[in-house]
């Protein structure tokens, strides 16, 4: 009985054995799969010209009215195979994170002239194994010039249609990619920030809650890293129902749409106010307001929420069924008695 049973330990032994061999394999496999795409497959940098305002590694450029330039990026295939870098020429605008972006090439801003006016198009260009290229766009800026700053940037990345990395049952889609921003001045005359809360409406980022915020700077100047504070109040009413602080940088000309988290807090109908005030590094402040209007059915979003604090929620009408309930049961009670005191 004795050898039977060390056998039969023995034999569960070698299928635990090759299980944890299996597991070792696997999770080895898949953190050099997940090594391997995170490589950097290419370099960029800009090639900065003599017009060059400052030491920054971007381009920060004097320009003149009608002037044609050339602007030139260096890339270097760092890989042992032939790829693709596409290179888009990009407006510069404001995310919904409160940060400069220069990677949406459909951004739309207010008012011309733009960076995508005035530069060639985008560019793909196949690199040979560790081959390095310069590759050229050409400036042309208005015969009249312009006020203020002109903000954009070349957008770098590999271009991996039809090429995502499968392996072993791993479909890993990683995208890598340069960031060269292209400030454009062409005076020295100074342009105020217009900016402007245009919309505020309910709901839903992420599942969550949310009160969405239209702001816009129409103006062509960069307001970077404002101290932004904003306050939700219910109108007519002293108590801030809700407060955020952030950092927002403003791009020149653009609009963009900012979340605030309300906190798993319910939608109540009802008329609101937005207060938002910004100061830059100047203690320079601007202020903000818009009143808004949470609609019935806006309270919809309560129900379709991740999460909702269910204590907070409007019980009003329960109460006032819970009250025509006792109502109408008092009044039963006291015909039924009644009935009883006729007809002892």
């Amino acid at each position: 009985m004795l050898q039977h049973n060390v056998r039969k330990g023995r034999g569960r032994s070698f299928p635990l054995f090759f299980v944890g061999i299996a597991f070792f394999a696997l999770f080895y496999l898949s953190t050099n799969i997940f090594a391997d795409s995170n490589k950097v497959s290419f370099d960029a940098q800009a090639i900065l010209p003599d017009n060059q305002l400052s030491e920054a590694s971007y381009y920060d450029l004097k320009v003149t009215p009608g002037a044609t330039q050339d602007l030139s990026l260096k890339l270097k295939n760092t890989t042992a195979k032939q790829i693709k870098v596409v290179v888009e020429a990009n407006n510069a605008c404001t995310n919904k994170n409160g940060a400069i972006d220069y990677s949406n090439h459909e951004a739309k801003l207010l008012g011309k002239p733009v960076f995508q006016d005035l530069i060639s198009k985008s560019q793909t260009i196949a690199l040979k194994p560790s081959e390095e290229r310069d590759v050229t766009f050409q400036l042309k800026i208005p015969e009249k010039g312009f006020e203020g700053t002109i903000l954009g940037g070349f957008y770098c990345y590999e271009d991996t249609k039809g090429k995502e990395e499968k392996n072993e049952g791993f479909s890993l889609k990683n995208k890598f990619a340069y960031t060269i921003g292209v400030k454009l001045v062409c005076s020295d005359k100074k342009v105020e920030p217009g900016f402007a809360l245009t919309k505020v409406k309910p709901g839903l980022e992420n599942g969550y809650l949310t009160l969405f915020a239209n702001l816009e700077n129409s103006e062509p100047v960069l307001k970077s890293k404002m101290d932004l504070h904003a306050v939700i109040k219910k109108k007519g009413e002293k108590e801030a129902l809700h407060e955020f602080n952030q950092k927002v940088s403003f791009a020149p000309r653009t609009q963009f749409q900012i979340p605030f988290n309300l906190n798993n807090e319910p939608l109540k109908k009802g008329t609101y106010e937005l207060s938002i005030q910004l100061k830059d590094d100047s203690d320079k402040k601007w202020t903000l307001y818009k009143e808004f209007v949470i609609k019935g059915e806006d309270e919809t979003l309560n129900k379709d929420a991740v999460e909702v604090n269910k204590e907070n929620m409007d019980h009003s009408l329960f109460y006032i069924l819970l009250v025509l309930c006792l109502i109408i049961i008092i009044s039963l009670i006291g015909y039924i008695t009644k009935l009883r005191r006729k007809n002892p």
